[in-house]
């Protein structure tokens, strides 16, 4: 139990934060939802609903980058609340339209606004938390949240699917609407929607201060952060003068993003370099399953359910111990540990063309499970401590632009490596990809360091993980 104490001292608001995506979470299965739906309620073919699952998939993308967009020009809350009322007024309508292809349509619709609120609930915990220890806690207590409620969602639908879907649906919504509620009432941010922001270097490190320190994002004070035309703003409060609706509207729209790119080459590196984390992940639900179908014929499918089941037990006990593990190294490092894990893990299974033992499948599946844990904790808090509030949203949505990305290309590209080469040599060449992913967070962590030492500034403490 002193374990858990990793997660006390978090402020109330990310409690309830983590409380509601943790319920909500039990019903974000819209993916294997519009399969189910569409192969056993309407006798679609599995290829036809493949295509359904394709254009979810690739209207996420565009989601993320509007998500992120908007959560910087009217609020994180705002988007996540939102978001989440329309994907659940639309989930229940489904249950009117049952054994029609509106379904499908209103479940694609529905990926759309749930993606939408991702980047916004990654930015809202960056708002909530200006300390970095908060922040690596707070990421770790929403994954395990989010993890114990997709265990759990798909197992309880799965005793209605076939005969109640109607049910499903209506649970689904119920779900997202006590989540909405919570949020709205319980999770508190400023009056303007925003934090406390701090200023930015030439390359988006962090200004000294006056007194020789650093601070990271959202600890500095926010005058120093305010724009001319905001300071100008509150000169004219102060004198009993209001501004102008024309300062007001142009004030309203979040500052462009791309000088704030030009400025952080290094997170643009780490967000484009962050493609390899998704296509690798992606490997447990593509590669995987068709590894167990090879080594165990007939009983592939039942083996693969015993894998996710371990992935779900791993993730639920290991991530606090993994998090108290590592608590001392930086958020780069612990992604290049991770990356090293997930080769370690999945390469395992070249081992399974010798050796067809379900023990190796285990183990293989506890090792890219750490490596799951340490890499998607992480991911967040480097763009976290280095890019300011008013745009977090937008770059967690190239963040996870890039991920959907990943997710998209993973299946199609491994599937042609698999036609080229065999089954088993796959996991060797995810091996590689998975090197060369810990080489390039640990040289992105290497260039770092080494400009700040030339600059004569100590390593602060935003580059550590807790």
């Amino acid at each position: 139990m002193s374990l858990f104490k990793t997660y006390a001292g978090l402020s109330r608001d990310i409690y309830y934060l983590c409380l509601a995506r943790t319920i909500n979470s039990t019903g974000d299965f819209i993916f294997s939802l519009i399969t189910l739906v569409l192969t056993l309620q309407m006798g679609m073919s599995v290829v036809s609903a493949g295509i359904f699952v394709s254009m979810a998939a690739l209207i996420s993308g565009p989601g993320v980058l509007l998500g992120g967009y908007l959560s910087d020009l009217i609020g994180k809350k705002t988007i996540i609340v939102s978001g989440q009322i329309l994907s659940a007024l639309m989930i229940m309508s489904c249950s009117f339209w049952s054994g029609t292809m509106t379904i499908g349509y209103l479940l694609i619709a529905v990926m759309f606004f749930i993606s939408i609120t991702r980047p916004a609930y990654n930015a809202l915990i960056i708002q909530l938390c200006p300390e970095e220890k908060e922040r690596k806690s707070a990421f770790s207590l929403m994954y395990l949240g989010a993890n114990l409620g997709i265990a759990l969602g798909p197992l309880i639908a799965g005793f209605f699917i076939k005969d109640y879907v109607h049910i499903v649906f209506l649970s689904i919504g119920t779900v997202f609407l006590i989540s909405t509620f919570i949020i709205w009432k319980k999770v508190h941010v400023g009056a303007s929607g925003q934090v406390t922001q701090t200023t930015t270097g030439e390359r988006g490190h962090h200004t000294q201060q006056p007194q020789g320190e650093q601070q990271p994002y959202g600890k500095q004070q926010h005058q120093e952060d305010q724009q001319p035309g905001q300071q100008q703003q509150q000169q004219q409060h102060k004198q009993g003068r209001s501004p102008s609706r024309k300062q007001q509207g142009s004030e309203s729209l979040p500052s462009p993003l791309f000088p704030m790119l030009l400025k952080n080459p290094l997170v643009v590196f780490f967000i484009v370099v962050s493609f390899l984390n998704y296509f690798i992940y992606m490997q447990y639900s593509f590669s995987l399953p068709l590894q167990m179908n090879q080594t165990f014929g007939e009983h592939g499918a039942a083996y693969y359910g015993s894998v996710m089941t371990i992935n779900a037990i791993s993730v639920i006990l290991l991530t606090t111990l993994v998090l108290s593990a590592t608590r001392n190294f930086t958020a780069l490092n612990s992604i290049a540990a991770g990356a090293l894990f997930y080769g370690i893990g999945f390469g395992a299974l070249y081992l399974l063309g010798d050796w067809p033992q379900f023990a190796i499948v285990v183990v293989s599946t506890v090792l890219w499970t750490i490596g799951e844990i340490l890499v998607q904790t992480n991911i967040n808090l480097y763009i976290a401590s280095r890019v300011p509030d008013s745009h977090q949203g937008r770059f967690n949505g190239l963040l996870l632009f890039v991920g959907c990305l990943g997710y998209t290309l993973s299946p199609y590209l491994t599937g042609l490596f698999i036609r080229s080469v065999d089954m088993k040599s796959v996991w060797i060449i995810i091996l590689g990809i998975s090197l060369f992913y810990a080489v390039c967070m640990v040289l992105l962590w290497y260039i770092e360091k080494n400009a700040m030492n030339k600059q004569g500034i100590e390593s602060p403490e935003f580059t550590k993980s807790v």
